[in-house]
């Protein structure tokens, strides 16, 4: 189980567009990992009341730009700053139940984006199954806790950037967590998963043997296989409000071999198996509410791009195996009274399979940002944002024709907010109004298309109002 350091917090949404110039999307922000001292006592209850429960995360906001438009993201980098995500819930449903010493839970997760109906008047919306997976413990021993299922599989965040910036799977499969003492925590999980892209998956209309009409084939159908696995230690125990926490962490991608058909007229090319892998390190030093942790990870081949994404350009080989993915992230936390820190930050160095000098699918990027926090009494506070981002791709500006493509946008916002929650850096609910304030140079406008309207300023104004909750959902 993880540490106080995740989790999100507050955010006003704005219905609009995430930007993210490197097209690497962090996936959505889900309910805080509660903190080791809260998972021990989780875990000793948990099975003391049977039946069902409910939980939810969830964001909800609107966003002027000032200027007759909708409020805008304006970020440039894969993990820019949360504040103008856009809305998103997730329901959660679990049945808690015992036999004996054996306890067991079924989690279903229901998500949904911000396709609001009184915002587009339609009756529509994509959702999705985020959790689908039962869990058991105290079969053998008390120690052990097996799942299996389709579930998120994450490890700590940098709440303020909405990333998870080592360990963040999506996969059907099983694992297990093991608690070698007070001091040391073991994980393992092993599933897949087969993106609906020609890359894993590809079916065609053949003539059939007998009858009439056409049937469908599937020509290509190579899962991603993924096995990952984490050591945690801590320097007090677990259980303890203070201490220092060290992870060490390793994920393995794999995919066969296949046959890919490139257009209508057959024409076809084989693509060899490929494979990747990461390694990752977290140190994390926590007293109370306050913490500091710090990552690295290095990813090569397939597990360069993630779980949810897949190769845009291949090296003359046709694998991955040239592609990188390097990563330095810092997540922190103080608060003493009324007052309070919050700190993220992240460098990341990218480069996709093809051996070409000059692309834009290489890249430098990095953003930090610090949100000063304080209260007025238990329920009302004001917080301030100021953040930096930054990106420079491997390829000469095509309006300027000199130097390299890059952009970078200073951000600086007000957000006044009540809460029934009291105090406390990741207490909620919250009801927020928001004002930000973006400035971009020159590069940073030119990273638009001509004819957007959104890269026409050098200032953009954002200015809405948001919700945000969580409560009772269940993470590692």
């Amino acid at each position: 189980m993880n540490r106080p350091s995740l989790l999100p917090f507050a955010c006003a949404l704005g219905a609009g567009l995430f930007a993210s110039a490197s097209g690497a999307q962090p996936l959505p922000p889900s309910a805080p990992v509660p903190s080791p001292a809260v998972v021990a006592a989780r875990e000793t209850t948990a099975a003391s009341p049977t039946g069902f429960s409910f939980g939810s995360y969830g964001r909800v906001g609107v966003a002027s730009d000032l200027r007759g438009r909708t409020g805008r993201s304006t970020n440039i980098v894969a993990f820019g700053p949360r504040l103008q995500a856009p809305p998103y819930a997730e329901l959660q449903f679990n049945y808690d139940a015992r036999f004996g010493s054996a306890r067991w839970r079924a989690v279903t997760t229901l998500a949904m984006n911000e396709d609001l109906f009184h915002f587009t008047g339609r009756f529509g919306g994509a959702f999705a199954v985020r959790n689908l997976y039962l869990e058991e413990t105290g079969i053998g021993s008390d120690d052990l806790t097996l799942w299996v299922g389709s579930r998120m599989y994450r490890g700590d965040d940098v709440y303020l950037l909405n990333f998870w910036p080592m360990d963040n799977l999506n996969m059907v499969g099983g694992g297990a967590r093991y608690h070698a003492g007070e001091h040391v925590v073991l994980q393992a999980a092993v599933g897949m998963n087969r993106l609906d892209d020609p890359y894993q998956l590809q079916t065609i209309s053949v003539a059939p043997r007998e009858g009439f009409g056409p049937q469908t084939a599937f020509l290509l159908d190579r899962p991603r296989v993924l096995a990952s696995a984490k050591a945690t230690w801590y320097s007090v125990g677990r259980t303890a409000r203070e201490g220092l926490k060290l992870s060490v962490y390793g994920e393995y991608h794999a995919m066969a071999a296949g046959v890919r058909q490139l257009n209508d007229a057959g024409s076809r090319v084989e693509l060899p198996s490929d494979s990747g892998w990461v390694m990752g390190a977290q140190a994390g030093l926590y007293r109370g509410p306050s913490f500091v942790n710090v990552f690295v990870r290095y990813a090569q081949g397939l597990g360069a791009y993630g779980d949810l994404d897949v190769p845009v350009t291949l090296a003359s080989a046709r694998t991955s195996a040239r592609a990188l993915d390097f990563r330095l992230a810092l997540s922190a936390n103080w608060e003493r009274g009324p007052f309070a820190l919050m700190v993220g930050a992240y460098f990341r160095y990218f480069r996709d399979a093809d051996a070409g000098v000059f692309s834009r699918d290489a890249l430098v990027e990095g953003a930090v940002a610090a949100r000063p926090i304080v209260w007025f009494g238990n329920h009302v506070g004001f917080a301030g944002e100021v953040s930096y981002q930054r990106v420079t791709y491997n390829a000469i500006d095509p309006v300027t024709g000199n130097g390299a493509l890059a952009g970078s946008v200073l951000r600086f916002a007000a957000m006044p907010f009540v809460t029934p929650g009291g105090r406390g850096s990741y207490t909620r609910p919250h009801l927020q109004i928001i004002y930000a304030a973006s400035l971009r140079d020159d590069g940073a406008r030119r990273l638009y298309a001509p004819d957007d309207p959104f890269g026409f300023n050098s200032v953009e104004h954002f200015l809405g109002v948001g919700t945000e909750w969580w409560f009772n959902s269940s993470y590692l």
